[in-house]
Order: C-alpha cells, then structure tokens, then sequence
C-alpha cells in the first residue's frame, strides 16, 4: 500500500454524514475477569494492530473540493499516544461503567490523527479486572471488517470458531501481502454476495445477487429498479418520542447476558431463525417502552435500518473497508402476541429484497462519497423521517478467546448511527451467550437500561411460552 491511498466512496461517504450530533464512531468493549496490563496491552495492539494499515494513517486532502481525500501514513506513529489507562471512580459498578461509555460515545475523534482510540479500565471487569474500550471511526471499516481486526488480535487467531463458519479465516501473515483480493473493490458492487439472516443470530448465509442469464439479469434489474423507486417513496416513519431532534450527549446500555440455546429453542419451536426470534422480541421491548410512557401501539410498526454485508466474508482482508448497505426492515410493534410477531418477521425476511435494498444504498453512498458536499447533504436527505433506528446482528465465536494470555470473558459493542436516527441496537453474540448493546440519543432514550430491561421480559416471556 502506498503512503497515499484515495480513500474509496463508501469510506468517504461513512466519515462526512458523521456530525457533532450523531458520530459515525463504533465503539466496542471487551472484559476480562483476570486484569490485562498496560504493557500487555500496548505490546499487542503494536504487533498486530499496526499490521493493519488505516491505524497508522489519517485522512488528508479534505480542503481539495473536486479532488478525493486519501489516506496519509503517519510519520513517527506512536501506539502510546492512542491508548489511555483510566480507572473509573466508586463504587465501580455497572452504572458507572454505562456512564464512561455514554461519555466516550458522546466525543469525536481528533481527524488530524489516525481515527482510532483504546482506553484500558480498571475497575470495569469485576474483583480483579478490567476492560479495554475501542472507538473506531466507521471510515476505517464496517462491522465485519472490524471483526476481522478484533480475531486477529486474539493469541490465536486459527483456533476462532465462528458459527456455520461465517467469518473468513482470521488474519495471518498472508493476510497482508499485496496480492489479497477484492471482490467489490473500487466501490464497484459486481460479484458481492448478500450476507442475510440465518440461523445463528447474525448475517450468515449467502444469497448471490449475481444473475444466472439474459432473462434472469433482466428481471433482476426490473426488481432493482423497483426497489429504488420504493426506497425513494416510501412513507415517512411513525411519528413516536423514540424520533426527534438529536443533541450531543449519547447514553450506552446493555443487557445482561442471554442464554442462546434458549433462543435458539424459542426459533425452533416457532420454525423461525435466531434473527426471526431476536427482532420479534424488539419490537416487544419497544412496544413495552412506549407503553411505558403512555403512547398508543395498536397496529404500530417500526423500520429499522438493517446493515447487509455485500462482500463475501471469505474475501475479506487486511485493507479493510465497508462493503454493506441498509435494508430498511419494519417490526409490529403493535402486535401485542409474541409468537404472531415472531411470524410475521419470519415472513418479511425476503433476503434477496434486502439485499437489493442494500445494494442500492450502497451504490448511493459510494457516488455520495465522491460527490460535493451538497450533493451528499441531499442524498442522505432523501432518507431522512425514514426509520427508528439501526439495528445490527454480529454473531462471534462459540467460545472464549484469549488476549495478550488474559481471557475475554465477555465482548459488547455499539452501532453509531446517522442521519436522523438516534437509536441503535447492537446484537452479539458469543461464549454461547447473547448481549444486546443499546446507544441512544439523550433526548429520546435518556435511561438505555429501560429498552435492555424490556428486550429481557421479552426473551423470558417468549421461552416460558414453549415450556
């Protein structure tokens, strides 16, 4: 990779809708319950972190109004000065550790640096230890390359087994030669793979968007047209106090850890997947929320904007990038009975309508990308007062992983949002346990915990349901 690299469409375009109201910055957590050291902490990210180049590189060139930014390598890069330990203050417990990160998600990155930072908590991981916090800019990558960065950090990368093999191999020496692949590459989409819901909670099983013939292509291109011209006319979203206007302060939440054989048994005795039965039980926990509150649900539905990867997990490498686009999916809120929810979401989950869906937002965001700022500003307005919020569904490995030869007894992140949203809902599972991470804006979700409360009745409700 060369010192300057242009920065792709779909990269550019993640890093200028962000705002000092809504920050395209993933931020991720993972706990130990046997302390990691500074020492241990810097000496990891130096040897396998800098492998990846983005982490020593900034964004340069955004005062060039008809030329791309690209990405500048840092002279003299020091890991240190991107690692800061802290402890948090008495009585160190949960709700003292949501405030760090509600702070945390609440600030932007310095963009005269490479837009990344780690934070080493002590007093966030029990008795005896601590958590380390990342903050990553969505410019740098989406969710499944970030994964592919987080497995590659672990003490071994070969033995990480992801559910139905969804992941690429993690990264290893091959990784970063110069003859790694690109299946999308250059913001072009031909060739992706629509990554959908599948069985194991997440965004697993393929569906080729590729056409098999002349009749085949043009029906497919008819069905993409159509789907544009509905994403474009679609009516404005239910007029509900979890929308509003946005601020700058954010609050972060989670649940506590959720059984995912118990998931898995609630899908089952539905016929349903895990994604069928975890997004059914969101639009319970809204639908209890809003009750809450004294606002009506009946017949109520919900979008969420749905993250779809578009580029084969098994292509994946050490450049990184987003390659996904938003499918906008709606939950019936207003649906008060748990398994007719679940059905009904079973039914909507027409992969490929997704996955057309998402290649089109996809393809808008890489011209948005490399187009003058008002031309981007009314792109994103044409999907504005469109969803709720982003919901996203991450599956990680089966079983625990050790780092810098500490277990990570547990792993939690939080999706940023953009545009209008403020609330976003995070789904990982891992270690046979699924947690649900909530970032919201102050003004709408004040206590996070509520929803993460509600998502919990739900699952439990559901599973007394089929004993």
């Amino acid at each position: 990779m060369t010192e300057r690299e242009p920065i792709s469409g779909a990269d550019n375009a993640w890093r200028r809708i962000g705002s000092v109201n809504n920050l395209t910055t993933i931020t991720g957590v993972l706990w130990f319950d046997d302390a990691i050291t500074y020492e241990e902490l810097a000496d990891r990210l130096e040897e396998r972190l800098l492998r990846f180049d983005r982490f020593t590189q900034r964004v340069a060139g955004t005062d060039r109004p008809m030329r791309r930014p690209y990405w500048e390598s840092v002279e003299n890069f020091d890991i240190e000065t991107h690692i800061t330990h802290i402890a948090l203050p008495e009585p160190q417990d949960k709700a003292v550790f949501q405030r760090f990160v509600s702070c945390l998600m609440s600030q932007p990155l310095e963009e005269s640096r490479p837009l990344w930072e780690a934070y080493l908590i002590d007093g966030a991981g029990g008795d005896d230890g601590n958590a380390v916090a990342f903050r990553i800019n969505h410019s740098i990558g989406d969710g499944f390359a970030l994964m592919y960065v987080l497995f590659g950090l672990v003490d071994d990368p070969d033995s990480v087994e992801m559910p139905m093999g969804i992941m690429p191999d993690p990264p290893s020496a091959d990784a970063f030669s110069d003859d790694s692949g690109d299946a999308i590459g250059n913001d072009s989409a031909g060739g992706s793979s629509v990554e959908a819901g599948s069985d194991e909670g997440g965004d697993g099983s393929g569906l080729s968007l590729g056409p098999d013939g002349p009749l085949e292509a043009a029906r497919l291109a008819g069905k993409a047209v159509k789907t544009g011209w509905n994403l474009l006319t679609q009516d404005d979203e239910a007029e509900t106090s979890l929308r509003g206007d946005i601020g700058t302060a954010k609050r972060a939440g989670w649940t506590e850890e959720i059984d995912l054989e118990t998931v898995r048994a609630i899908g089952r005795a539905n016929d349903a997947t895990i994604n069928d039965v975890l997004l059914a039980a969101l639009a319970g926990a809204f639908r209890r929320l809003l009750q809450e509150r004294g606002e009506g649900v009946d017949g109520l539905e919900l979008r969420t904007t749905v993250p779809v990867n578009l580029k084969p997990l098994d292509q994946r490498d050490a450049s990184l990038g987003n390659y996904f686009g938003l499918a906008f999916v709606p939950i019936p809120v207003g649906t008060a009975d748990l398994n007719e929810r679940i059905r009904i979401i079973h039914e909507r989950m027409d992969a490929q309508k997704a996955g057309l869906e998402a290649l089109m937002m996809y393809l808008t965001l890489s011209v948005g990308g490399h187009s003058p700022d008002p031309v981007l500003d009314w792109l994103m307005e044409q999907f504005e007062n469109r969803a709720t919020g982003v919901v996203t569904n991450v599956p990680g490995p089966t079983e625990t992983v050790e780092f810098a030869g500490k277990e990570v007894t547990d792993v939690m992140f939080w999706v940023p949002q953009a545009n209008d949203q403020g609330i976003g809902i995070s789904i990982f599972s891992y270690d046979g346990g699924v947690r649900v991470g909530i970032a919201a804006d102050e003004n709408l979700l004040p206590e996070p915990s509520k929803l993460g409360d509600a998502f919990e009745r739900e699952i439990e409700a559901l599973a007394a349901d089929i004993e």
